[in-house]
């Protein structure tokens, strides 16, 4: 599908712009969705700068009326906290004549995303970094009384991009985009796998949205480190599409795998970067990508022959050996006890384990060689990544290694979404490849 297609299969986002000094279309943009309407713009002190207060001057210019912007100053760190929704709330006085323009990334587009909702209004976002793909997907990350949940609201009406912005975001911000645009590739293997054991099949024309563009928009890691505008403008679009491809399917299996389970738990954990502050979730899913492509190869250098099925059955645990399992590795999260029910959805008997393997070995060469052909090989996602200046070993993240393959025991619980971690849990062999990749000094380090 091509990009005039996808958007009238989508129910939130109607325009999408990127390119070289589109910022001088948001005018026309607002008039065509919102006539009459007046608009109150939401930013840092640092987006602001950036382009928030140019885009301000160019609508008033236009006979556009704008409320006195909400400006949130940093440092410190914008958190993506409700209170911050609140404040946003706060600032509208007529909510029925008022629309709210985000000028920011993730947590600015979060915010003004819920605030928005709560408001019975659509919103414009005007981007200024190609840093994640949470632009137009539906749902804002939201921490609220102390809990980090997903809260339902609509993806914007209208995105802008500007490239001539683009390029003067911090060169870390659009490392993490690269990372979370690389993070399709794994997403992509992981669903081939679920489509191949019948647990989650593959939508075609969802698919068709990110997949088989993935290797234009990631084909030039260290030109995107130079900001050239061309190829932030791809990792743009590659991560607005796969926003958009969230929006189709009504979840995020079209850009999120295993990698992302990796991400959520370093967060659940606290887990915090050298300065203090949050890692951001581009670097934590790079790495996440890295630990999956690890796994990835280790699964696959089974041969067909060499699964095994009694073993496995052998191995899998009773259910209240799994409950106890669960509680080992989630019992460090308060909230804990949810993962029981996660697990219990796709907890088999073991009748449904031998059909499962038994279709898994006959189909196994196959499998692998679908996996292949989407999943560049970890020292080839390694440069990648790398080339983009994304973290390419936990240090990178002010995370140790230990704890980096503890992981992989824990991110097998958090979701019912079938991935190569519960593939190689299901063979009985995740321990052991896990054990290899801690071995293998090319892997994480």
């Amino acid at each position: 599908m091509n990009l005039k297609e996808i958007l009238t299969s989508v129910k939130d986002t109607d325009d999408l712009l990127i390119g070289s000094g589109v910022i001088e279309n948001c005018a026309s943009l607002f008039r065509k969705h919102w006539p009459g309407k007046n608009g109150l713009i939401v930013a840092d002190s640092n987006t602001w700068a950036a382009g928030g207060e140019r885009l301000g001057t160019l609508l008033d210019g236009e006979g556009i009326f704008l409320l006195p912007p909400l400006i949130f100053g940093v440092p410190p760190l914008l958190h993506a906290d409700y209170t911050g929704v609140e404040l946003i709330i706060n600032q509208v006085v007529n909510p029925r004549d008022t629309i709210l323009i985000a000028v920011g990334s993730g947590t600015i587009n979060d915010l003004v995303k819920r605030a928005s909702f709560e408001l019975n209004q659509e919103y414009l976002c005007f981007g200024t970094a190609a840093s994640m793909d949470g632009y137009c997907s539906s749902g804002a990350a939201l921490a609220r009384d102390g809990l980090k949940q997903t809260l339902a609201c609509p993806a914007p009406k209208v995105i802008v991009a500007d490239t001539d912005i683009l390029k003067t975001a911090p060169g870390a911000s659009s490392a993490a985009g690269y990372g979370d645009l690389a993070s399709k590739l794994t997403a992509g293997a992981d669903w081939i796998i679920a489509d191949f054991t019948g647990d989650d099949p593959i939508d075609e024309s969802v698919w068709n949205i990110v997949q088989p563009r993935l290797g234009v928009w990631l084909a030039e890691p260290a030109k995107l480190r130079a900001g050239n505008p061309d190829v932030l403008a791809a990792v743009f679009e590659g991560l607005n599409f796969s926003g958009l491809a969230m929006q189709v399917l009504g979840r995020s299996r079209a850009a999120s795998g295993a990698e992302h389970l990796f991400s959520h738990i370093w967060e659940m954990s606290g887990h915090l970067g050298a300065d203090g502050n949050p890692v951001s979730h581009g670097f934590q899913v790079s790495l996440g990508i890295l630990c999956v492509t690890a796994l990835m190869e280790e699964v696959f250098r089974l041969k067909a022959h060499e699964i095994d099925i009694e073993q496995a059955l052998r191995q899998y645990p009773s259910w209240d050996s799994r409950v106890l399992e669960i509680e080992s590795f989630m019992g460090c999260f308060p909230s804990y006890t949810e993962y029981f029910d996660i697990c219990r959805e796709k907890y088999l008997s073991r009748d449904e384990l031998q059909i499962k393997l038994s279709r898994l070995k006959e189909g196994w060469e196959e499998l692998k060689s679908n996996v292949w052909k989407k999943l560049p090989h970890y020292s080839e996602m390694k440069s990648m990544l790398e080339l983009a200046g994304c973290p390419v070993s936990p240090g990178d993240i002010n995370l140790d290694r230990a704890t980096a393959l503890s992981t992989y025991r824990k991110a097998q619980c958090m979701r019912n979404r079938y991935t190569i971690l519960d593939l190689a849990y299901e063979l009985g062999i995740l321990d052991r490849c896990v054990g290899r990749i801690d071995r293998n000094q090319l892997y994480l380090n």
